[in-house]
C-alpha cells in the first residue's frame, strides 16, 4: 500500500487510506446488491442487536449477521494485518460511512459462539452527521447493511514497537493494533488516548504512575452556575467503576502478557486540563531500546484537526486521500528511528 517513504529522521510513510468514519460518500448499489456473508462488494444484512451506551454522543453497536453466517476468511485475515474497516450505507440518503471494529471481546461476555462473531462498532453521533444520526436513531433489531473487510492500514510484520496518539474514537484503530501485537510476543505498544470527557473513559488509570481521577474534573460550584454539561446517560461501570472501553483496554493488557507483549496506557482529558504534551511522545521514544531489531513506528487516529495538530494534514491526490507531508507538533521533534502514520 505503500507510495513512497522519506528517507530522513521521523520518516512520514504515504499511503492512500480513507478516513475511519470520515466524510460520507456515495455509493452505487443495485437491486441485487446483498449478501448473506461480510465481503467488500455488495452489502450484507446484519442485525443491531445492542447498543450499549458509552457517553452522551458514543455507544457501542453491536452487529450480528442476519443469516448466522461465520466470519469470512477476509475477516480473519484483516485481524491477522492491521487496521480494519467495514462500511455502513444509509439506504435513505444512498451514502455510505466507514468505521472501524472493536477487537472480538476477551472477556467472559463472549460467551458464546454467536457473539464471537458479532461485529462492534464504536460510533460518535457527530453533528450533522448523516449516517451517525441515522445510526443512534435505530432501535435495537434494526437491520444495517454493511460491507468489507476494507484494510486501511497494514502493519508491517516486524514491527517492534508502536506508540499511538489517539483522539476520541481513534481509540478504535488503536485497539485493533492492541489485538493485533498482543499476539506476537515481545511486542511493546503506548496509547496515549486523548478525550472531550471523563465520561469516555470512566475509570482510566494511567499506567506511568499517575493517577487519573474516575470524576469529570467539574466542581460543584461551577454545576451551580450552569457551566457543567448536561449528565451523560447511564453507562455500564463494573465494580472498580471502569467504562466498557476502558474495561477493554484492560483486557487487551492482559491478552498482551499472555504472549510476553506490553501494552501501556495514558489517559488525558480536556474538562480536567489534562492533554498530550510532546514530552508525553518524547518520554516514550527515548524509554525504547534502540538496540532492538524491528520498526518502530508512531501513529495518529482521531478528528480531522487531532490528527493535523499532531502530524498535519492528510490530502487528496488523483482522488484518493494520501499521507500528505509530515507537519504539526511531530515534524518538531527529533524521531529518529521511528516513522509516523495517519490514520
Amino acid at each position: 500500500m505503500a507510495a513512497s517513504i522519506f528517507r530522513r529522521p521521523g520518516a512520514l510513510l504515504v499511503l492512500a487510506s480513507s478516513a475511519f468514519g470520515g466524510a460520507a460518500y456515495r455509493y452505487n448499489a443495485g437491486p441485487s446488491s446483498s449478501s448473506s456473508s461480510l465481503n467488500p462488494h455488495t452489502f450484507t444484512p446484519y442485525t443491531l442487536v445492542d447498543k450499549e451506551t458509552v457517553s452522551r454522543t458514543s455507544a457501542i453497536f453491536t452487529l450480528r449477521n442476519r443469516d448466522g453466517a461465520a466470519d469470512t476468511e477476509a475477516v480473519k485475515d484483516a485481524w491477522k494485518h492491521g487496521v480494519w474497516s467495514v462500511q455502513i450505507k444509509q439506504p435513505q440518503l444512498q451514502i455510505g460511512r466507514d468505521y472501524t471494529p472493536l477487537p472480538p471481546r476477551t472477556d467472559s461476555e463472549a460467551d458464546s459462539e454467536e457473539k464471537m462473531h458479532d461485529l462492534r462498532l464504536l460510533i460518535r453521533q457527530e453533528e450533522g452527521g448523516e449516517v451517525s444520526t441515522y445510526l443512534h436513531r435505530l432501535p435495537e433489531q434494526s437491520t444495517i447493511e454493511l460491507r468489507g473487510p476494507k484494510l486501511e492500514w497494514e502493519l508491517p510484520e516486524d514491527t517492534q514497537e508502536v506508540i499511538f496518539i489517539a483522539g476520541g474514537t481513534g481509540i478504535a484503530p488503536a485497539m485493533q493494533i492492541a489485538h493485533t501485537l498482543g499476539a506476537k510476543p515481545g511486542r511493546r505498544m503506548h496509547i496515549l488516548w486523548a478525550n472531550r470527557r471523563r465520561e469516555e473513559c470512566l475509570g482510566g488509570v494511567g499506567d506511568g504512575g499517575e493517577l487519573q481521577e474516575t470524576h469529570d474534573g467539574l466542581s460543584s460550584w461551577k454545576r451551580f452556575l450552569g457551566f457543567a454539561p448536561p449528565p451523560a446517560p447511564a453507562a455500564k461501570v463494573d465494580s472498580q467503576g471502569q467504562g466498557v472501553i476502558v474495561r477493554e483496554l484492560e483486557a487487551l493488557k492482559k491478552q498482551g502478557a499472555r504472549h510476553s507483549s506490553a501494552l501501556a496506557i495514558q489517559y488525558y482529558v480536556d474538562e480536567e486540563n489534562k492533554f498530550i504534551k510532546p514530552q508525553d511522545v518524547a518520554r516514550n521514544v527515548r524509554s525504547k531500546d534502540m538496540a532492538q531489531p524491528g520498526s518502530r513506528m508512531i501513529l495518529v487516529s482521531g478528528p480531522e484537526g487531532f490528527i493535523e495538530h499532531w502530524a498535519g494534514k492528510k490530502v487528496w491526490i488523483g482522488g484518493r486521500e494520501t499521507q500528505g507531508q509530515l507537519g504539526g507538533v511531530l515534524s518538531t521533534m527529533d524521531l529518529k528511528g521511528w516513522s509516523i502514520h495517519k490514520l
